[in-house]
């Protein structure tokens, strides 16, 4: 190879190399991909006016059934607990031939949350107006499908003095929390199950140090002292066992990062006493859901026992949760098996 062809060849290498680097030097850098926007919440899926509307509509069913005292047409617009129990108070105030048994259920809110979500079954968390002489009532609106008509799936008492969280106002509307979602103090289903081991076990619960005292531990306990000494006598006794009904609640997130759960318990009351005895039923609810039965010396009663919970966050710094109202009815009797 001669000398010229040498220079020529490093030549066009040294050519190639800075054309390379001059290349490099005037590329556009590669474009960088852009963080992903923060995720928005869904607007309110119900305007004031449409609110307004479902809460007049379900007015006016329980309206109509109570002049009639009839359950007649009531499953159009109450679902759940709410549906249970007002068929029994409808039952009893006919045979009564009075509208006591009936629980009062102002249908004007105070307050409401407007739910976001965009698909079903959704809910709404309404606080009543208060009825004479009576605390607010805490109402859980509920809608199954996109056809579905809204129905009141429950009620609670709100126990005198309660103070409620605080909920995101209606222009932005409230999230739904899922029965086992993580980040609070314990989940929505937790908080009913353990509920209800505390109310079956007041002595023996190990999740006494979850909650504070609350009227309705207070009356179950009382209640179940008046029942064991009647029962006495009689070589007799009295139990109560709670538990909460899979999948029979709604939790509603509060602005404080918490949430407050409303669920479905269902309690069973055992009263027996020894053969020979005669049992009798202690007032008129009582008296309905036996009259078919032939109660000798047991019974067995079963209630619906809707309870409001408020579950701080999980980074609060708080050790317990809030009972905040309770509706406790018996809707069905039986006689225990193996009792006679």
């Amino acid at each position: 190879m001669t000398r010229t062809l040498r220079l020529r060849r490093s030549a066009l290498a040294a050519t190639a190399v800075a054309l390379a680097l001059g290349l490099a030097a005037c590329a556009e850098p590669l474009p960088t991909p852009a963080p992903a926007a923060p995720p928005v919440q869904a607007p309110p899926v119900l305007t004031p006016d449409q609110s307004a509307a479902i809460l007049a509509a379900v007015g006016e069913t329980l309206a109509t059934t109570d002049e009639a005292r009839s359950d007649k047409g009531l499953k159009e617009r109450l679902a759940g607990p709410a549906l249970a129990i007002r068929k029994v108070e409808l039952a009893v105030a006919k045979e009564k031939k009075s509208d006591d048994p009936l629980t009062k259920l102002p249908t004007t809110a105070l307050s409401m949350t407007t739910p976001v979500a965009q698909t079903w079954p959704r809910s709404a968390l309404v606080v009543s107006e208060q009825p004479e002489l009576e605390t607010e009532r805490l109402l859980v609106l509920e809608q199954d499908a996109a056809r579905d008509p809204w129905r009141l799936w429950s009620w609670v008492r709100l126990f005198p003095g309660v103070t409620l969280p605080r909920f995101a106002a209606a222009s932005v509307g409230s999230a739904e929390v899922g029965a086992d979602d993580e980040g609070y103090l314990v989940t929505a289903s937790e908080a009913l199950e353990r509920y209800a081991d505390v109310l079956s076990k007041p002595k023996k619960s190990e999740h006494l140090d979850l909650f504070a005292e609350d009227p309705f531990r207070e009356r179950i306990a009382q209640l179940g002292k008046l029942q064991n000494a009647a029962l006495k006598p009689a070589a007799g006794k009295q139990t109560m066992t709670f538990t909460a009904v899979p999948g029979a609640l709604h939790a509603f997130a509060t602005v404080d990062g918490g949430m407050l759960v409303v669920g479905e318990l269902t309690a069973l009351e055992d009263r027996v006493a020894e053969k020979g005895a005669k049992i009798s039923p202690v007032d008129d609810v009582e008296k309905h859901l036996t009259k078919k039965l032939k109660v000798k010396n047991s019974m067995a009663l079963t209630y619906s026992t809707v309870v409001a919970i408020h579950v701080p966050a999980a980074d609060a710094g708080a050790s317990t949760v809030d009972v905040l109202g309770i509706e406790h009815a018996a809707v069905k009797a039986s006689i225990p098996e193996n009792k006679d």
